[in-house]
């Protein structure tokens, strides 16, 4: 952290809680979501939690930020990768599945995304005040327009509102498929007890391909229909 005791200049401010963010982030390279605490946040940033709270006013708070920006570096980079891998003279069954290979290899190579998009809904948003809810929800909106322009772009057969309606899936599939790839220790244990049972235990990245792509094209055939 910065070496000044209390931070009283904006800039300052603004220092101290990036240096808070950049450590949470560090810690989660470590640790589950669920095991990042606010006391060892604190702990590691050098700060009461106490003062910690005069930046984030939860854990909770501290995570959606890292989603927010997790999420929005996220676009950037599929913005210029995906593209050039989808051929634009192709049917709309090859580019769907182009997309979906690439979007399933994108999400699958930022596991830290992954898991604080698994764990958004449930566990993230419900200790939170409105104004924390108003900013993070409204960055989340910018990133959901963003990817359902890129979706559109590549398969232009997405009209705008299932191009909206597929950024949506897409995000909510991302989280629940890899919470279900992801398992706690014990069902791990009893997959490999009873092997009949692994189905239930998809692999995320296939599994994500699949769903994105199936999305895609059913999202594209009704906007062919209502066309």
């Amino acid at each position: 952290m910065a070496g000044f005791q209390r931070a009283r200049s904006e800039v300052q401010r603004t220092e101290r809680r990036e240096g808070i963010l950049r450590t949470a982030a560090a810690m989660l390279d470590e640790m589950p979501v669920s095991a990042m605490s606010l006391n060892e946040l604190s702990r590691r940033v050098g700060l009461a939690k106490s003062n910690v709270l005069r930046y984030f006013e939860s854990r909770e708070a501290v995570l959606l930020d890292l989603l927010a920006d997790a999420a929005a570096g996220f676009l950037v980079e599929i913005t210029g990768k995906l593209p050039p891998t989808v051929d634009p003279s192709a049917p709309v069954s090859v580019r769907a599945g182009e997309l979906a290979a690439g979007l399933a290899a994108s999400f699958d190579a930022h596991p830290k995304l992954c898991e604080l998009l698994s764990a958004q809904a449930a566990v993230l948003e419900r200790n939170v005040s409105t104004d924390v809810a108003l900013r993070y929800k409204r960055g989340a909106r910018d990133s959901m327009v963003g990817l359902a322009a890129l979706l559109r772009r590549l398969v232009p057969e997405l009209d705008e509102p299932r191009s909206a309606q597929a950024a949506g899936l897409l995000i909510a599939l991302v989280g629940a498929l890899w919470t279900r790839g992801h398992p706690a220790p014990a069902l791990v244990a009893a997959y490999q007890v009873e092997p009949a049972l692994a189905f239930m235990n998809p692999p995320f990245r296939e599994s994500l391909d699949a769903a994105i792509r199936t999305v895609l094209l059913g999202l594209a055939a009704q906007s062919d229909i209502a066309g």
